[in-house]
């Protein structure tokens, strides 16, 4: 008989109530066919961790925690991430897993679910009870699908079977027989691992017991042939699950190991020609070794058809297998002809030391109908053999735009504009419209909506002085005078016996040092000690502070009911320019950012008249340096800071560029730098020619750590080349001077002046002469070229033979030309370019014409 809600109380309080705590039976019966909505309401009445508290992990406190507590809480509670509580318990998970499994089981499947998920990631703190509940109830499921989290809980259970020291064959070996004793394990959840995202990559599998589970596995494909049949197609399908490069680490591996024969892989050609037009070059890596096993026995339409594609990726490793692959297939005169179009229209793509390989695969008639279709060309070339004159980039600078800024018209586009700040959806080019708006209404009220978020963002740091644009834009509309951006704080510690920091509100602070006793798992406090510190508020005139101090004259004026007089962008100002190598300054803690080195770093120092601007002012820029790498990673908003700026010193761009070294300098060495898309935007608009910090910023950002922002730094070039105002000789110089200093590295520069090439005929040009200027000074003090330097000079073969415009090679390169290397043959190609006018150059010199006609 099904008991009512009234009934399942009764019968809770009387269970409770008994004296025998290892006696689930009484709860089973109160809670027998319960739905969720029924438990929830009696965890009102039984709090689901009561008796747990009151008497620890016995029988009938996990099954009324499991039969009524959210899937949470009962997970971290019966694996408690507490080291104390995993020994205790873990003596005592044979007793608790029954009555966790009994009281789960009553439980819906999207509880079930949920619960097995978080106690999955729990294992380490009850691993005797996470494996055997989390298996038992994904039996109750049937075929529903497996988690990653419970999947990594199945390779630690299987991965400690025998983890006490053995060699990893041996330790192999134990796992394999375990999981021959458990043939279930390896009809489910083994094959599983081939199909969760994620797997691919686990640690335990690739990393910490990898070799054991390779020894595993192979103890299984020696011992079952259909496992290893098995293991070969689900490896090799796993790789077709459009899974990252990263997560298919180990599927690669057991592919390998499944070794399959040249008969094999004939019978699946057609699934490994699939895995030829993956992303990941691992993958296709993998395909090619596979397929060369039986290249004379395959569908050599279908392979040449597979193959097109490898021939325009970027690793040359795949292009030249595949060439291979191509040369050793067996073909007949119609699949020739077809492979020899498809190579042939490759080739100009192709790195120049693959292209004698491709050649070879090209029949020389093709060659021959290409040139005559060039012959027009040819025919120009004879009446004037020489190359495009392009006209120079433009000294001046252009005219400046139209202002077509728009005036805040009414209440709803002013509270728009500000919800869009607060929500860091706005842009930071925007604020000088609100502020002049603002200006004229210093007794403005927010709507209570507003005025309710600009408090939350306030109040939602953790750290009071965080100075992110928007918490200062609240305050400074809420008359919050708490909030402000004091300077750059450093940390410091006052020295006995030595005066205390000037200017330094300093606490004392009381530490210990401990010492853990394995043997009782104790703590003992082994020594104390206090020290007083606090911070100390550097003054700056560094970006951040600038804005700050607008909104603080803006918080100022409205609390005094006077009009606000908002700022105005910094007349353009004409300096002479140094670049200087300097310490980087230390930030708040000593030096927050040790992976971007300690060696000197590349600045830009002015003469500045103390009349002029704040604005203008980088005098500090290296002292700060880690404080401004520091920002562009952490700081909220600070793409507004950089956009702002970049309006303030919008006639100033060798200013603008000169304070933002520091996030350049961080963006070539790490990831995740905020600003340098708002920056690289701002110096490809300039109106003004370039100076030396532009170009050295354009060079920092080609060589970026971040594949999307020298992206933004190709737009930033192209831009500038399109209205004339490239210059490649002071470019080469800065990217040479990176270049020596090792703040550039050769390959990403390479991709980035490609990319910008690509984006217009005049930038291709412009990218072309910059590498003619660089090329001589692609050698390191020893006369050996630098790092990747064949990728510059390939670059430069290449846009020389579009252009017809060749190429001087110089002196300090020209004894490289022998010999069978990457340079050798391109230094060779570069010299086999003749002058003539092409298509490229003669639209690249019409535009670079129409630039000096603005």
């Amino acid at each position: 008989m099904t008991l009512n809600l009234t009934e399942r109380r009764a019968a809770l309080r009387e269970a409770a109530g008994g004296g025998d705590a290892a006696d689930i039976a009484p709860f089973a019966r109160a809670l027998d066919g319960a739905d969720e909505d029924e438990r929830a309401a009696l965890a009102k009445a039984l709090p689901p961790s009561r008796l747990f508290n009151a008497e620890g992990p016995t029988p009938r406190a996990c099954f009324v925690l499991a039969a009524l507590g959210k899937p949470k809480l009962v997970a971290e509670t019966l694996a408690p991430a507490d080291m104390e509580r995993k020994r205790e318990y873990g003596a005592r998970h044979g007793e608790m897993t029954p009555a966790v499994i009994e009281a789960a089981a009553g439980r819906d499947a999207t509880w079930r679910a949920a619960f097995v998920e978080l106690l999955a990631e729990q294992y380490w703190w009850g691993e005797h009870l996470a494996w055997p509940v989390c298996h038992a109830l994904v039996r109750l499921d049937g075929d529903a699908p497996l988690s990653a989290a419970y999947l990594r809980c199945f390779v630690r259970q299987v991965s400690a079977v025998g983890a006490d020291g053995q060699l990893d064959a041996d330790h192999g070996k134990l796992m394999a027989a375990h999981l021959r004793a458990h043939p279930d394990w390896i009809g489910r959840e083994f094959w599983a691992l081939f199909r969760v995202e994620g797997m691919g990559a686990d640690y335990q599998l690739v990393e910490r017991t990898g070799p054991a589970w390779e020894a595993a596995v192979l103890a299984l494909c020696q011992e079952e042939p259909a496992f290893r049949e098995r293991l070969l197609v689900e490896s090799r399908e796993a790789l077709l699950r459009d899974f990252s490069a990263k997560s298919i680490a180990w599927y690669l591996r057991m592919h390998r190991l499944a070794d399959p024969a040249a008969h094999e892989v004939v019978a699946s050609q057609h699934a490994y020609l699939a895995v030829l037009a993956t992303a990941p070059s691992t993958a296709v890596g993998l395909a090619q070794d596979m397929l060369k096993r039986a290249v004379g026995l395959l569908d050599a339409d279908a392979m040449i058809d597979a193959g097109a594609a490898v021939l325009t990726r970027a690793e040359k490793k795949l292009v030249k297998a595949q060439l291979g692959l191509f040369a050793a297939l067996r073909t007949d005169a119609g699949q020739r002809n077809r492979l020899s179009r498809i190579v042939g229209e490759a080739l100009e793509g192709m790195p120049l030391d693959l292209a004698p390989l491709a050649r070879k695969l090209v029949d020389s008639s093709d060659e021959t109908q290409r040139a005559a279709t060039d012959g027009e060309t040819g025919a120009r070339e004879e009446g004037a053999a020489q190359a495009v004159t392009i006209p120079p980039p433009r000294r001046e600078p252009l005219p400046d735009l139209p202002d077509h800024t728009l005036a805040i018209v009414d209440d709803e586009a002013l509270h728009a504009l500000i919800r869009a700040q607060f929500e860091g959806a706005g842009d930071g080019a925007e604020l000088p419209r609100l502020f002049a708006h603002l200006a004229s209404r210093p007794q403005l009220q927010l709507p209570e909506a507003l005025r309710h978020r600009a408090a939350e963002i306030i109040e939602s740091v953790w750290d009071e002085r965080n100075a992110s644009p928007r918490r200062l834009l609240a305050a400074a509309l809420l008359g919050r005078d708490d909030v402000s951006f004091q300077g750059y704080a450093r940390y410091v510690v006052a020295s006995a016996g030595k005066p205390d920091p000037v200017g330094v509100a300093l606490q004392e602070n009381t530490f210990t040092s401990q010492s853990y006793d394995v043997a009782t798992g104790d703590w003992t406090i082994r020594e104390t000690w206090t020290s007083r510190s606090g911070y100390q508020y550097l003054p700056t005139h560094a970006p951040l502070a600038l804005l700050a101090g607008v909104f603080h004259e803006l918080r100022a004026s409205r609390a005094r009911g006077e009009p606000f007089i908002p700022p105005v962008a910094v007349p353009g100002q004409r300096f002479v320019w140094e670049r200087v190598l300097a310490e980087p300054g230390a930030g708040t803690f000593s030096r927050d950012l040790q992976v971007l080195g300690e060696v000197p770093k590349p600045f830009w120092m002015a003469a500045a008249d103390a009349s002029t601007s704040p604005a203008l002012d980088v005098a500090d820029v290296p002292a700060e340096f880690t404080f401004r790498a520091q920002e562009a990673r952490e700081q909220d908003g600070y793409d507004q800071v950089v956009q702002w700026t970049a309006w303030l010193l919008r006639s100033n761009p060798d200013t603008l560029a000169a304070h933002f070294h520091p996030m350049l300098c961080a963006a070539v060495n790490v990831i995740n730098v905020r600003g340098l898309g708002p920056l690289l935007a701002a110096l490809g608009a300039s109106r003004r020619a370039p100076g030396g910090p532009v170009y050295s910023a354009l060079a920092l950002a080609a060589s970026a750590k971040m594949t999307e922002q020298r992206a933004q730094a190709a737009e930033a070039i192209a831009r500038l080349a399109d209205v004339g105002l490239l210059d490649p000789a002071p470019f080469a110089e800065q990217i040479a001077a990176h270049l020596a200093d090792g703040f550039a590295l050769a390959g990403r520069l390479a991709q980035t002046l490609a990319d910008a090439a690509s984006i217009s005929a005049l930038a291709g040009c412009r990218a072309l002469q910059t590498l003619e200027a660089l090329l001589p000074r692609l050698v390191d003090a020893d006369g050996k070229p630098m790092a990747q330097a064949a990728k510059l000079i390939e670059l430069a073969a290449r846009l020389s033979n579009d252009y017809g415009m060749p190429i001087a090679l110089p002196a300090t390169l020209a004894a490289r030309r022998k010999g069978a290397s990457v340079l050798a043959v391109t230094l060779r190609s570069l010299e086999t370019v003749a002058p003539r006018a092409t298509p490229l150059a003669e639209t690249a010199a019409a535009a670079a014409q129409r630039t000096h006609e603005e």
